[in-house]
């Protein structure tokens, strides 16, 4: 049984916490040792799920060479902790939701994170640190750069390039073939319809 870590001890530590139990329920294959926060106020919300190691400091003076996984919505932060806790000798580890449809072709970059119902079409690549959440579907040949995150209901037609870091917001979607940059933004509701430049946003305006 893999042990493992929920590096981020908010909401988005306990739904990662739910889809282990839901993989569980199916096979029994993941063991969570505990939750660590640089916030340590948030061990009091997840007490009844797992006990709160502490620091993320606390986590490498202790656990090298466990198993962990990046529970934390920002981008920029999810790629720092997971960068430190890999120099300390943990351990990325993918958590993927029994429901996730996934071509049996697609490369999916340790530490990444599937959520219920998502779908991931034939010769796709997820990168390291990549969250793909409820609802989401990703087309055929899409490249997904590592620590970029595919929101709840996105669409990403096939053939797209999502560059590092990049952010597609709920609801939003893309047509085929687009490029969205590094650490670049598309807002929630948006339909990128031409390419995004490195750091650049575009967002739907009511």
């Amino acid at each position: 049984m893999k042990k493992i870590i929920i590096a981020g001890a908010g909401g988005f530590g306990k739904e990662v916490a739910w889809i282990i139990s839901r993989i569980n329920q199916v096979r029994p294959e993941i063991q969570v040792i505990g939750f660590c926060d640089d916030d340590q106020s948030k061990g009091a919300d997840v007490a009844s799920i797992a006990r709160f190691i502490g620091s993320v400091d606390d986590v490498i003076a202790k656990h090298a060479g466990c198993g962990y996984i990046c529970a934390i919505g920002n981008n920029e932060n999810r790629k720092r902790v997971m960068s430190a806790l890999d120099r300390a000798g943990l351990m990325p580890l993918s958590v993927i939701d029994p429901s996730a449809v996934i071509a049996k072709d697609v490369a999916v970059g340790h530490g990444s994170f599937i959520n219920v119902n998502a779908a991931i079409s034939t010769g796709s690549c997820i990168g390291q640190g990549v969250i793909v959440n409820i609802n989401s579907s990703v087309g055929h040949d899409v490249m997904l750069g590592d620590f970029a995150q595919v929101c709840p209901g996105v669409s990403v037609s096939g053939a797209c390039e999502i560059g590092e870091g990049a952010l597609l917001g709920s609801n939003s979607c893309t047509i085929p073939g687009k490029k969205m940059g590094a650490w670049s933004v598309l807002g929630a509701g948006s339909v990128l319809l031409r390419d995004l430049e490195d750091g650049g946003s575009r967002v739907r305006v009511r």
